[in-house]
């Protein structure tokens, strides 16, 4: 069933109602679109080996840590000002608009060029490192993947949808802590082992309430 409306925010959502919004924004169908692409590339590739599934494994295995290094060091970098020129990425600013109002659905998904760029990124290398042409697509059908989870969750997360499990429970309660509570901590949006390796998994209760939850800019711009 359809929802009434598109508002990700209406009270009482339901699950299937969240996944057909999520599945009307331009992010989701441009990801699902290039994830099928890759997947029957790989299909096309062939020569499948053992070691296609030790590529998923670790992949999935890295992605806490990856999405805890993305998050801090590309989301959250502060604009900079070097002699004459401001340096500002795209990335670092529309994650400070989402802090600055986190129900706002705009700004919810990731852009799609810092998506095409870091496709180009994760396609480049594994042709440069990967042994064979089919083990390098397989890290491009597990990375686009996960960026899939990665988008449904983050949905999830800020949507009002109420989680009944409590794995997402758990997902949604860590992610608005990181949004309302302090920007410092609770960096994993799909897993928290990053966050627990690199001790920003604090109880909550130990963490003050940061000024800044919503600018992001803890020293200000030169």
């Amino acid at each position: 069933m359809k929802p009434n409306n598109l508002d990700p925010r209406v009270s009482g959502l339901r699950l299937r109602e969240a996944f057909w919004i999520f599945c009307q924004q331009r992010s989701a169908r441009n990801i699902a679109v290039l994830l099928t692409f890759v997947t029957v590339l790989r299909l096309l590739v062939g020569d499948f080996t053992v070691g296609d599934l030790w590529i998923v494994a670790a992949l999935v295995a890295l992605h806490p840590l990856s999405e805890w290094l993305i998050h801090v060091f590309l989301l959250h970098l502060e604009p900079r000002t070097l002699g004459r020129f401001r340096i500002d990425t795209r990335a670092g600013r529309d994650h400070r608009s989402h802090h600055a109002d986190p129900h706002d659905p705009r700004f919810w998904f990731i852009p799609a060029s810092s998506g095409l760029v870091g496709f180009v990124v994760i396609a480049t290398l594994a042709r440069w490192f990967a042994p064979t042409p089919g083990l390098a697509v397989t890290v491009m059908v597990t990375g686009v993947a996960l960026a899939l989870v990665y988008e449904w969750t983050h949905f999830l997360c800020h949507s009002s949808y109420r989680a009944k499990g409590r794995w997402l429970r758990r997902r949604q309660r860590l992610h608005r802590l990181h949004h309302f509570k302090n920007e410092a901590y609770w960096f994993g949006v799909t897993m928290h082992a990053g966050d627990l390796v690199l001790r920003t998994l604090p109880d909550p209760r130990t963490v003050p309430t940061s000024p800044t939850c919503k600018t992001l800019l803890r020293r200000g711009v030169d």
